[in-house]
């Protein structure tokens, strides 16, 4: 038998066990439908009844839905205006206690400044008046001072205590 003959018989034999086994799956997967089908036919009246209350509710349901979309589409339309509004305000509101910090520190400055000139003006004030004022007035005392306790040595002949001019205790304050 040439080799060509015995290569086909192979491949016969092989493909009609492959048949067989399909043969054996397909008759496994009948008995189990066949068993599901007797475990499933006993909730086929009860999924029927479930269906029957349910088709009412479902109309409802539907019936709802149809009515509340545009309500609902409105309200989801305000929401966003009311968003972008509220944005704009506080874009506004932002930009405005930008401008007011701005103006208000300008102004601190200002304040500032002018307090600074104006204590600096005090100041001078105050120099010129010590020098112009005081300053010989405490010398006037002091020099009339001298001549009291000269003329009290020179008429008592004895040594008064010594006593210290007024403006240095000025002077050591300031």
């Amino acid at each position: 038998m040439p080799t060509t003959d015995i290569l086909l018989i192979i491949f016969i034999a092989i493909a009609a066990l492959a048949l067989l086994a399909q043969w054996i799956v397909l008759a496994s997967l009948a008995s189990r439908f066949s068993k599901l089908s007797e475990k499933v036919e006993p909730l086929v009246p009860q999924v029927a009844q479930t269906t029957a209350v349910l088709a009412p509710l479902l109309r409802d349901v539907h019936a709802m839905v149809t009515e509340t979309r545009p309500k609902l589409e409105m309200i989801s339309a305000n929401v966003a205006e009311v968003s972008a509004l509220a944005r704009d305000q506080l874009r506004r509101a932002d930009a405005f206690a930008g401008e007011f910090a701005q103006r208000l520190e300008l102004q601190m400055v200002r304040v500032d400044d002018a307090l600074g000139s104006a204590l600096a003006s005090v100041d001078q004030i105050a120099s010129t008046v010590r020098d112009t004022v005081l300053r010989p007035v405490n010398d006037v005392n002091a020099l009339v001072q001298g001549v009291r306790t000269g003329m009290d040595f020179f008429f008592r002949r004895r040594s008064s205590p010594p006593t210290r001019p007024a403006y240095q205790d000025d002077e050591m304050f300031i």
